[in-house]
C-alpha cells in the first residue's frame, strides 16, 4: 500500500521497453482479484489461458538420477 509494488513494475517496465524487449511477463495466482485488477490497471493483459507448470521434489529427482 506504500507504492512499492507500482514503482518496481514500472521500474522494470522501463528497462524491458529501453531494452527493446516484446514483452515484460510475470505471474499472480487466479484468486488474487486485487491484484489482478492492480495489474490491469497499469495496462497488463491477464493471460487466463496459460497455466504455470512446475516439477520440483521428487519428481525433478528423477531426473537427476543416472539412468540404468
Amino acid at each position: 500500500g506504500h507504492g512499492i509494488g507500482q514503482a518496481l513494475l514500472e521500474h522494470l517496465a522501463r528497462l524491458a521497453a529501453a531494452r527493446g524487449y516484446g514483452r515484460f511477463e510475470w505471474s499472480v495466482l487466479d484468486w488474487n482479484a486485487g491484484a489482478i485488477r492492480f495489474y490491469e490497471r497499469m495496462g497488463a493483459t491477464v493471460m487466463p489461458d496459460w497455466r504455470i507448470c512446475r516439477i520440483a521434489g521428487a519428481a525433478l529427482d528423477a531426473y537427476r538420477a543416472d539412468p540404468e
